[in-house]
C-alpha cells in the first residue's frame, strides 16, 4: 500500500507504454483496409495516427523487470474513466481500480494488502479497511501514480511519438484474437520490438511484443476501440476515504 510500491507499478507500467512508440501495392481483400501492401513506414504511420484519434481501449498486458511482472487489463477512454486490474510483481495479490474523472477507488486483496504492509501492520491495515475500496482523488499520493496508469492521453502522447532512427521492416500477415494484422518489426537504441497492425476496418495496434536497454520484456494487446467505458463507483459503505486512515 506505500506509495514507492505504487510508483514500481506505474514506472513498469510506463516502460511499456515507452517500447510502443514506433515510426511511422497491390490488390487488398475484400475485407482490408489495404495497409498490408504498404511499407513499414507507412503501415507505421497510418497506426501511429490512428491510435492517436482513440476515444477510448482495454489494454490487456504483462511488463517484466528485474522486480519482477507487472500484469495489467484495464479500459479507459479520454474523459479520464477508467476500470481494470493491477497485479504488481511477485503476483501477492490484485489491485481493482476504479475511476471517473479525478476520483479514484482502489481495492486491494488481502493478500495484496499483506505484501504491502510490513509486519504485523498488515493484520491492522486488513481489519481497518475490512474489504473496502480506498477513495481519493488524483492528487492523493497513494492513488496518483495508479490513477495515470489510467490516464489515456499519456498513450496515445506515446503512440504519436516518432524516434528520431529506428529500423522498421514488415513481416507476415497473421491474426490477433481472431483478427486480422500485418506484423512489422522495429530496432531503435536497444529496443527491439513486434507490432500487429489491423488490416481490416482502422488500422490499429493489436499487440506489441518487445524489449528495451535496460532488458525489460512487454507483452500487451489492446482491443475494444472507442468502446463505451462505465465505471460503477462503489457504494459509500464500500469505500474509506484515505484522509480517515491518517
Amino acid at each position: 500500500m506505500s506509495a514507492p510500491r505504487a510508483a514500481a507499478a506505474r514506472c513498469a507500467t510506463a516502460g511499456a507504454a515507452c517500447l510502443l512508440m514506433f515510426t511511422g501495392g497491390g490488390v487488398a481483400r475484400a475485407d482490408d483496409n489495404g495497409i498490408a501492401d504498404d511499407s513499414a513506414q507507412a503501415i507505421a504511420q497510418a497506426s501511429r495516427k490512428a491510435m492517436a484519434e482513440l476515444t477510448s481501449m482495454r489494454m490487456v498486458g504483462k511488463v517484466t523487470d528485474t522486480s519482477g511482472t507487472t500484469t495489467l487489463d484495464l479500459r479507459f477512454d479520454e474523459q479520464g474513466d477508467c476500470v481494470g486490474t493491477v497485479t504488481p510483481p511477485g503476483g501477492a495479490g490484485t489491485a481493482d481500480i476504479v475511476k471517473r474523472g479525478d476520483d479514484v477507488w482502489m481495492k486491494l486483496d488481502d493478500a495484496l494488502l499483506k505484501a504491502q504492509v510490513p509486519g504485523p501492520a498488515a493484520d491492522d491495515a486488513i481489519a481497518l479497511i475490512n474489504g473496502r475500496y480506498l477513495h481519493g482523488t488524483t492528487d492523493s499520493p497513494l492513488l496518483s501514480d495508479f490513477a495515470q496508469v489510467c490516464d489515456l492521453d499519456f498513450f496515445k502522447k506515446e503512440f504519436s511519438s516518432k524516434p528520431p532512427s529506428e529500423q522498421l521492416a514488415k513481416g507476415a500477415r497473421t491474426t490477433v484474437d481472431g483478427r486480422p494484422a500485418i506484423t512489422v518489426t522495429s530496432r531503435n537504441d536497444g529496443r527491439t520490438g513486434t507490432y500487429q497492425v489491423s488490416t481490416e476496418d482502422e488500422p490499429y495496434l493489436l499487440q506489441v511484443r518487445g524489449t528495451d536497454e535496460s532488458g525489460r520484456k512487454v507483452d500487451a494487446s489492446f482491443s475494444d476501440f472507442d468502446e463505451p467505458v462505465t465505471p460503477k463507483p462503489p457504494a459509500p459503505a464500500d469505500s474509506v476515504d484515505l484522509s480517515e486512515l491518517q
